[in-house]
Order: C-alpha cells, then sequence, then structure tokens
C-alpha cells in the first residue's frame, strides 16, 4: 500500500514542477489570488474575523470580495505564512498541497470500493485530465483545486457508509462544508451529484445522509448566507461577469485535443474544454461494459451524466443556459469539473470489469500521462518581488461585480488619508489598521468627517463609544461620512459582520 502512496505523489510532483520554479507564472487568475491573499492576510492580522471586507483593495477605498469568494484557500495559506514563507510561495504551496492530496485523497476514497489497481488508476486520472492543467497552469484556479482535494473525502465518507461506518457521517458533514468554503460554485456543481451517489448506495439510511449533508450546508452558512443574502447589495445582482453563449464549445472542440491560453473557448488561443483523450476512452468502455454486464446503478447514473454534461458545454444547449439563475456557474465548461470526478471513477470501474486488472490500470495510467503532460507548461515566468503582491490594490475581480450599488462611480484617485474632516477641525492622533480606523480629532466647530473607504453593511462609526449614524448616500463614490460636534473627540471607524 505504501509504495502505491509514494507513487501518487511522485507522478504528482512531476506534473507541479512549475510551482518548483523561482516566481509565479502568469495565468487568469493566479497572481491575482496571491494579490488577494496579501490583503487577506493584513485584514486578518489586524483582527478582523472572518474576513469579508478588504480595505488596501480598490485603490484603498476598499472591497467586499471575501464576503463573497471562497475564503478557505486563503485560511491554508496562512499556514506556510506564518511558516515563514513569502505570499507567492504561500499560495503556491496551496496550489502543490492540494493536487498531491486531491490524488492521495482519491485513491483513499477508491480503495474503499474497487481494487487497489483499480483504485490506482482512477486516483491518477483525477490529476491527468485536460481540465485539471487548465486549471492549474491557464485559469490559476485556486479554489476550484482545493475543492479537487475535498471532494474526495465526501466520496470516501460515502463509500465507507456503505459498510455501516457510521463514524464517517461526522467527515462527511465537515468535508461538504469545506467544499463550500472551497470554492462556492463548485460545491453547487459537485454537492447534488454527491447527494445522489448517497441515495442510490445507502438507502437504508437516507435520513442520516440527508442530516449530514445539511449539518455541513449549516457549519459552512457563516460563509455562504451572508454571500447570499449580500447579493443584493452588489452590482454582480445587476450585471453578468460573463456571457453564457461565449463559453459554449462546438463538439468537436470537447473531443479533439487542443490547447490554448485566452478565455472564451470559442476566440483563438481559447481556453481548452476537450474532455481528454483518456476520459473519453474510459467512458465507452465503462459504457460497453455496463451494457454487457451486469448494470451498476451508480455507473448507469455517471455514464448519464458525463452525457448531459457533453450536450450542456455544446453550443446545442444554448436555449438551456437562458433559463432563469442556471448560468450561476458562470462558465458551461466549468462543469468539467464533474467530467474530472466522474472519469475517476469510470476508469475504476473499467479495470475492475476484466481479468488482467494491472495491466489495463497501466494502459490507462500511461494514456492518461502522456497525453497530459504536454500541458504543464505555463505561457510565462515571472519573478516579481513580495512588494508587487502585497502592495498591489486592484479590485482582483473582472468588472468590479461586487461593488456596492451605490457607488456610482468607481473612486480612481488613491486619497492621501484614510480620514478627513471638512470644516475647521484638526486630527490630533490617528491609527489606521485594516479595515479599523481610530482618531482624536478636535473640532471648533460642527465638522463632517469623511472616511476614504466605500461603505458596506458591517461598517460602524461611533463618537466616544457611542454609535452613531453613517451617510454613503452623499458622494457618488459611495464613501462613509458622518457629523462631528464641536469639542474633542475620540471617534472610531470599524468593520465587523
Amino acid at each position: 500500500m505504501k509504495k502505491y502512496y509514494f507513487i501518487l505523489i511522485l507522478l504528482s510532483l512531476i506534473a507541479l514542477w512549475p510551482f518548483f520554479k523561482q516566481g509565479f507564472f502568469e495565468s487568469h487568475d493566479g497572481e491575482w489570488m496571491v494579490i488577494r491573499f496579501s490583503a487577506f492576510h493584513q485584514t486578518l492580522a489586524a483582527g478582523q474575523f472572518p474576513v469579508r471586507f478588504v480595505d488596501r483593495l480598490n485603490n484603498n477605498y476598499g472591497y467586499p470580495v471575501l464576503n463573497f469568494l471562497y475564503p478557505l484557500p486563503f485560511y491554508l495559506a496562512e499556514i506556510p505564512k506564518i511558516a515563514g514563507f513569502g505570499f507567492v510561495d504561500s499560495i503556491k504551496i496551496v496550489f502543490a498541497v492540494s493536487t498531491v492530496f486531491s490524488v492521495v485523497g482519491m485513491y483513499w476514497a477508491l480503495s474503499h470500493r474497487f481494487s487497489k489497481y483499480a483504485a490506482l488508476a482512477g486516483s491518477l486520472i483525477y490529476l491527468f485530465i485536460p481540465y485539471r492543467f487548465v486549471d492549474l497552469y491557464v485559469r490559476g484556479s485556486l479554489g476550484e483545486n482545493v475543492a479537487f482535494a475535498m471532494a474526495p473525502v465526501i466520496l470516501g465518507g460515502i463509500f465507507k457508509l456503505t459498510k455501516d461506518r457510521n463514524e464517517f457521517l461526522a467527515i462527511l458533514s465537515v468535508s461538504i462544508a469545506l467544499l463550500v468554503m472551497s470554492h462556492n460554485v463548485l460545491a453547487i456543481i459537485f454537492i447534488p451529484l454527491f447527494f445522489l451517489l448517497s441515495v442510490i448506495l445507502i438507502k437504508k439510511d437516507i435520513f442520516k445522509i440527508t442530516a449530514a449533508f445539511l449539518v455541513g450546508l449549516f457549519v459552512s452558512s457563516f460563509f455562504w448566507l451572508p454571500a447570499f443574502y449580500d447579493l443584493h447589495f452588489v452590482k454582480l445582482s445587476q450585471i453578468n461577469v460573463s456571457n453564457v453563449s461565449d463559453h459554449l464549445s462546438s463538439a468537436k472542440r470537447l473531443i479533439f485535443p487542443s490547447w490554448g491560453l485566452g478565455q472564451p473557448p470559442q476566440q483563438e488561443n481559447g481556453l481548452s474544454t476537450q474532455f481528454g483523450l483518456i476520459s473519453l476512452a474510459v467512458f465507452i468502455a465503462s459504457t460497453f461494459s455496463f451494457l454487457i454486464s451486469k448494470r451498476d446503478k451508480i455507473i448507469g447514473t455517471l455514464i448519464v451524466v458525463y452525457i448531459a454534461i457533453f450536450f450542456l458545454i455544446t453550443n446545442y444547449s444554448a436555449a438551456f443556459w437562458r433559463i432563469p439563475h442556471v448560468d450561476i456557474i458562470q462558465f458551461p465548461w466549468r462543469l468539467l469539473s464533474l467530467i474530472v470526478l466522474i472519469s475517476a471513477l469510470l476508469a475504476a470501474y473499467v479495470v475492475d470489469s476484466v481479468k488482467n486488472k494491472k495491466l489495463v490500470a497501466s494502459l490507462i495510467i500511461a494514456i492518461g500521462i502522456i497525453s497530459t503532460i504536454i500541458y504543464t507548461k505555463p505561457s510565462n515566468f515571472v519573478d516579481r518581488s513580495e512588494g508587487f503582491y502585497s502592495t498591489n490594490e486592484d479590485t482582483t475581480t473582472v468588472r468590479y461585480e461586487y461593488l456596492p450599488l451605490w457607488v456610482e462611480e468607481k473612486p480612481e484617485i488613491r486619497a492621501n488619508r484614510k480620514i478627513e474632516i471638512e470644516g475647521n477641525g484638526e486630527i490630533i492622533s490617528s491609527e489606521i489598521k485594516a479595515a479599523n480606523y481610530k482618531a482624536e480629532i478636535n473640532a471648533q466647530e460642527e465638522v463632517k468627517i469623511i472616511v476614504n473607504t466605500i461603505y458596506f453593511p458591517g461598517w460602524k462609526a461611533s463618537i466616544d463609544d457611542e454609535n452613531v449614524n453613517i451617510n454613503y448616500r452623499d458622494n457618488p463614490n459611495g464613501l462613509m461620512s458622518f457629523k462631528l460636534p464641536e469639542g474633542s473627540h475620540k471617534v472610531i471607524i470599524k468593520y465587523g459582520k
């Protein structure tokens, strides 16, 4: 057993070789993740927990991005950061460790239902499949990569429960909560399939299974509930981050190998939406085996879902994506994440469907590695200083979609001071920390205090420990302000939610 874990770790590390080079590499989101993490770290160090509003981003006017987007990868990145690594290396470590864990975790999960050779093949296909390398080297999607690490724990928990190991109910709940915090959208994609598999496999304990899923959602509700409720405060409720039709593909692009570093798959050099040669091979083989032998309900379900996903990513499904709210996943090709999971399961099933398991497992692994290892080359390596990331004030989102609706004009010019006075008064002393400002102010008359941070629910202001109302609709930038009476006062403006 130990030698298999060694093989899994070694092959995973080979696929991750770019993460061991100095600096980082360019991708759609990778460097944004470093910038976002540096702002997250500064805010967490200033005492905000959980981190929701980071005031360094958006030209130092603040941005509630972490109220809406997956927090777990950044909490995990705090571990290497505390150990002394920089922001870039901390993010790279989370990428690398979660990738290795995903493979090892999938082997653990599959070994509870399939043979050791089947589990070995399935776990390696879980990594050596095109979409995983799209996530790592083209998109730089940290959240999705961590979600891929959480999924095998859920799957393994389900398989354990089929053997009446009820202690895994708690593990199932915790892993579901961690999946939600890893990536909101992938949780929406994965959880229904996991629940369906649970219902098929564990009919007699359907109440316990349902309770475990609900507990997982409850545990993570500190994140997803405010994120869901607060959507009506931000521009995302009124705009589309992407045009779904731009991200549909031809059937040809799903079948034949291709590679691109752009974004919409339809454009030249666009993002690859291929299922992968090995994925298509195990799908065909498992379908054939399913039809001629004893029909496994789990495999039948996976085959149907596989076919449905193929259709939903093609241009033929355009009418479906016009149904209200189904475009919550933003990009139809995100369904390839399910293809990754299903392909791992089908690969294991194919191996166990034949007599010579070792030979077939070796062939699947070889084809998987040979057909995808060429995709481990990023577009370009860069070696920027830590200061580039730790002082960068971008929003780290595409269309500033998490700006509050009352921000009519995005503030572009960085303010020299966080707190300003309009009227006859002076700031005697001040202490400015991330999302936590304190000042001693002497006013010769009633003055207006202007805080150069956009307002978002959760901000509070107090004068001499007495809360005061914040005005944020008297300016097009949505900045906070309030009246300060004559005299010397202690002013505190703090975010907490």
